[in-house]
């Protein structure tokens, strides 16, 4: 059965993953600071976006449709935010940095797909 994907449902998913490390130690806003948003893109499973300072996680029901999966883009997502908010941005939004977090992240939920993530 596919996950039928809502903003509450992302925001308890988000609140989910900062009850755990490694983001119950790194500060990250609360849900509530956070503008979840459901989008139908075919071409990305979810992206994050920093507008007029408010941090924006969409996720696309097209690709996200298990809990796994939920969580695993989620955090991918999560990272994008975390690294925004302690200005550790770069050319690359995926470069030496994010590598290197979702190393740390991948290492607490080894349920994650390294090589995807």
């Amino acid at each position: 059965m596919t996950l039928t994907l809502t903003p509450e449902l992302l925001a308890h998913a988000y609140d989910y993953l900062c009850a755990h490390p490694p983001f119950l130690k790194m500060n990250m806003p609360h849900s509530e600071d956070v503008k979840f948003i459901v989008i139908n893109k075919s071409d990305r499973f979810a992206h994050y976006q920093l507008v007029d300072g408010v941090h924006n996680i969409a996720v696309s029901r097209r690709f996200v449709g298990r809990h796994i999966m939920l969580l695993s883009t989620l955090s991918h997502e999560m990272a994008h935010l975390y690294m925004q908010q302690n200005c550790i941005v770069g050319r690359d939004a995926h470069g030496k940095g994010f590598q290197k977090l979702a190393d740390r992240i991948c290492k607490f939920h080894p349920e994650f797909d390294r090589l995807n993530f």
